[in-house]
This record gives structure tokens, sequence and C-alpha cells, in this order.
């Protein structure tokens, strides 16, 4: 009996290694693919984050005021740079002057002022804008932090400036234009239809089915 419950067992972990290894197969090429994409996405824009003082329903407003007049700084200082490069650049050159824009903005409102900006590299999860679909990375961004940073997030794309104005989106078939001049068809073809979202879930639903033995 004891070697019968071991060959099970060996039997259940090679089942078990060749999931592992069929669903690697299965994947790793569109895995590969779409890094590389997200890579290309990454070497040409760059986003903006801003984080509310706290959830207080004062401090988002604020928040929206701020995202609001640096989308206005950001289409006035950025729209005629031709690179990812360039629009660095000029931003890494500006930062005192978006400092002072922000908290400009929340002393006419009699709000707190206290504001930090900085320009780095950071992680942003999967984002919809409109037609574009960002997946999820690294990119270089323009970090505002407002007071203690305590609230909840807001983000959006710096450059090309595709930043929401009010509740809509600006600049939207400018931005298209913009990246399709400079993407690769496979990755513009990722951004405009959300590839990743698609193909995670599908992915997913194949295991589940392998696994259950419905597949």
């Amino acid at each position: 009996m004891g070697n019968s419950l071991r060959r099970g067992k060996r039997t259940k972990r090679l089942f078990w290694a060749c999931t592992a290894a069929l669903a690697l197969c299965c994947c790793a090429v569109p895995l590969i693919r779409a890094a590389r994409s997200t890579k290309e996405l990454a070497d040409t824009i760059i986003r903006l984050h801003i984080v509310a003082a706290s959830d207080d329903e004062a401090d988002q407003a604020d928040k929206l005021l701020v995202r609001d007049g640096i989308a206005e700084l950001a289409r006035l200082e950025l729209s005629d740079c031709q690179s990812k490069q360039e629009a660095q650049q000029t931003i890494a050159a500006r930062l005192g002057r978006i400092e002072q824009k922000a908290s400009e903005i929340l002393k006419e409102q009699g709000r707190p002022s206290n504001v930090t900006v900085r320009l780095t590299q950071e992680h942003f999860p999967l984002r919809q804008y409109g037609k574009l679909t960002v997946p999820a990375g690294t990119y270089t961004a323009l970090v505002v932090t407002i007071g203690e940073g305590e609230g909840h997030n807001w983000w959006c794309v710096m450059y090309p400036p595709l930043c929401y104005s009010g509740t809509d989106l600006q600049n939207e078939q400018e931005a298209i234009d913009f990246l399709d001049a400079r993407l690769s068809p496979q990755t513009m073809e990722r951004v405009l239809q959300g590839e990743e979202t698609v193909y995670r879930f599908a992915l997913l639903d194949g295991l589940k089915a392998f696994l259950s033995g419905d597949g």
C-alpha cells in the first residue's frame, strides 16, 4: 500500500509539472511580446501620478484641481516636444514651476498648499484612457504628492499630453497619432485594443478548463 501511495504522489507531481510546463509553453511567446511592447511604450511616454493628501472629500477635490492645472501646463509646455527625452528634459527643468503651480491652485481655494514633485521611475497598473490601453509596467513619471500623500491616487499620461481636463480627455486623437508614428504596429495594436486584458482572461479561462477536464 505504501508503494501504491508513493506512486500516486509521483503521478500527481508529474501531472502538475506537465501542466505547468504546458502553461509556460503556451504563454511564453505572448508574454515576451507583451514585455517588449510595454518597454517600447515606456520608452515613448511619460506618466503622471497625483497623490491626494487624504481620502477626505476636500482633499480628493484638491487632487482633481491640481490635475486640471498640471494637465493644462503639460499641454502648453510639452505639445511641441518631439520625443520622450525632450519632454523629460523640459519637465525636469520645470519641476519648481510645476510645484508652484500646484501650490497656487490650492492657495486659491484657501487650502493647505504643501506640494512636492519629482521625476522618477514608478510602477503603474494597467489603465485605460478613452481608446488607449496602457499596460502595467515601470514608466518614467512625474509624481505630485499633496500634503502627506495618504489619499487615493490619480494616474494619467503626461506625454504625449492626454490628461483629463474636467471630465474629458485632452488631445486623444493627437496622442493616438503621436504614438502611431513612433510605435511598432504590434505595440500600437495592443495599445488600441487592450490585448493584454483580453489575453490574460483567455489564458485564465483556458487553464481552468484544462484543469477541470472540460477542454
